[in-house]
């Protein structure tokens, strides 16, 4: 796995100064146009229904159907940038990220990003009854964005918590229209090294659960979804998704299963 991170961030590097070469010949033949073609802003807030079924045994987000708040929001300006990523599409558990946009292209956006890459967790000591937490830091990476007209790619290398936590992935998706109706679907592979599975998912021998130690692991992720615009400011969105954790991560006394499943539908406004 080391040598694909290496040659993942080597691919990006080469990339990077390719199109940087021709972002430069391109502003050279526009110079009046100094502005970030990214900077804008973007909000939109939603109430549904959502379903969710997940085999963490202590959970800050419990399992079950209900009434579910979606909310996703980007600003940028001078190529700074903040987000909010909480809709409808989780391609990183991060509650907020803020970074800089330093190189954009035809096609190729990149993004120094800070951000957290797995939710926070939190388990109750079975003997002592004390709540454990395991915090999720945000941290510096690497993401690259590829837009090809209903085509969309994501990669992200980054660093992640957990001593040298290492966290990497790459993200798939495809839009198709038919009539007012927008459809979706998208996969990802997500690589979490045996630090980062080791800091949210090890026991360690005083806690009173079996000691525990993880290993790396891939985990997939699949999701299908639908949005259709009811007015200028109103969208009617479902989706549905499921998840494939790693065995590192599901061999955990902390987790009884391997698989999360995830649908909603609701209503959202735009602004």
């Amino acid at each position: 796995m080391k040598v694909f991170i290496r040659l993942l961030l080597m691919s990006l590097f080469v990339t990077s100064i390719f199109n940087a070469s021709n972002s430069v010949a391109a502003g050279e033949a526009n110079s009046s146009n100094t502005g970030n073609i990214r900077d804008g802003a973007y909000f939109d807030i939603g109430l549904g229904y959502r379903y969710k079924s997940d085999p963490f045994l202590f959970d800050d987000e419990p399992n079950g159907s209900g009434l579910a708040l979606f909310a996703n929001g980007r600003y940028q300006k001078y190529g700074l940038f903040i987000e909010l990523p909480r809709g409808t599409s989780k391609q990183q558990s991060t509650i907020i990220s803020f970074g800089y946009n330093f190189l954009n292209t035809e096609n190729w956006s990149y993004d120094l990003q800070v951000a957290m890459n797995h939710p926070q967790l939190e388990h109750q000591l079975p003997i002592s009854k004390d709540v454990s937490t395991r915090i999720s830091h945000s941290k510096l990476g690497l993401r690259v964005l590829g837009d090809f007209n209903n085509t969309h790619l994501k990669l992200i290398a980054a660093a992640a918590s957990g001593g040298d936590g290492l966290y990497a992935s790459a993200w798939l998706s495809q839009n198709y229209q038919f009539y007012n109706w927008n459809f979706y679907t998208s996969a990802g592979i997500e690589y979490r090294n045996e630090d980062v599975v080791n800091f949210f998912y090890s026991i360690n021998e005083v806690e009173g659960l079996p000691l525990y130690k993880g290993k790396s692991g891939y985990e997939y992720t699949g999701q299908v979804g639908f949005d259709y615009p009811i007015s200028e400011d109103w969208v009617f969105e479902g989706f549905m998704r499921g998840t494939l954790l790693p065995r590192g991560i599901s061999d955990s006394p902390l987790v009884d299963g391997n698989s999360i499943i995830e649908a909603g539908i609701l209503v959202k406004y735009v602004l």
